[in-house]
């Protein structure tokens, strides 16, 4: 485990930068006290906060309840079905290229930089 002096050192710099940027007007006080909230106390206790976006947000059961809705469109019967799933190809097709974009990509620059 790391050191507590090291580890409050730490939290008090971050504190004192975020405390800058909302002097600044970088952030807003209601932002500057959701990430505060978010930082372990002093003594590197871990923060019990949970963000209300991923608090309780999937439940398995509830995805499965709604799969068998028809007025779903992912049910396969539902009129918009169709374009629910043209819609959701496109967005695996923007995946792969972007995956395969940014792997050609990597590739290059490795590649140049290897003969330097």
């Amino acid at each position: 485990m790391p050191d507590t002096a090291q580890v409050n050192r730490s939290l008090s710099t971050i504190r004192t930068e975020l405390e800058y940027l909302r002097d600044a007007g970088v952030l807003a006080p209601p932002q500057l006290q959701s990430i505060m909230a978010q930082l372990p106390q002093q003594n590197g206790v871990p923060s019990t906060y949970v963000d209300p976006k991923y608090s309780g947000a999937f439940n398995p059961a509830q995805i499965a309840q709604q799969a068998q809705d028809p007025n779903q469109p992912a049910h396969p019967q539902n009129p918009k079905h169709h374009e629910w799933v043209k819609g959701l190809a496109a967005k695996f097709g923007n995946a792969a290229m972007f995956g395969a974009g940014a792997t050609f990509g990597g590739d290059m620059v490795n590649d140049a930089l290897k003969q330097f």
